[in-house]
């Protein structure tokens, strides 16, 4: 009696740990991620897991778009395009930090997972050149 007691409490840790060990498993990258305001303005970007490409925003204003991969580093993504490229690494609660120097003086800006979803905003701005500095 005492054998299967012991021999059903080793088996239930087993699995405990092997349960917790792949709570670490990489993140899919996808959906429409936002940032609170920072210095007046809101960054959105957007993940298409279908093709794996990604559009940044800064007050809705589209200012980057490319491709992103999934790097060997558990839930580290590069993102690519023709102004920047740079990594991101998802935390537990499904967000990251992004740096953009013009904004926020080379502190992290927190990218909170808002929907499954990529966003897209269809309106036309006339001053979106500006926003697209903000990157440089």
């Amino acid at each position: 009696m005492k054998r299967n007691i012991f021999s059903i409490l080793i088996f239930s840790v087993t699995l405990l740990l092997i349960g917790c060990s792949s709570s670490k498993a990489n993140l899919p990258l996808h959906g429409f991620y936002q940032s609170d305001a920072v210095n007046g303005y809101h960054i959105q970007i957007s993940f298409n897991k279908a093709d794996n490409s990604f559009v940044e925003y800064i007050d809705n204003r589209e200012v980057n778009k490319g491709m992103y991969e999934i790097l060997k580093k558990d839930n580290t993504y590069k993102l690519s395009s023709d102004r920047q490229s740079f990594e991101i690494s998802l935390k537990e609660d499904n967000s990251f930090d992004l740096t953009i120097n013009q904004l926020n003086n080379g502190k992290p800006i927190n990218m909170k997972y808002i929907s499954d979803e990529p966003s897209s905003f269809g309106t036309k701005f006339d001053d979106i050149e500006g926003y697209k500095k903000l990157l440089d």
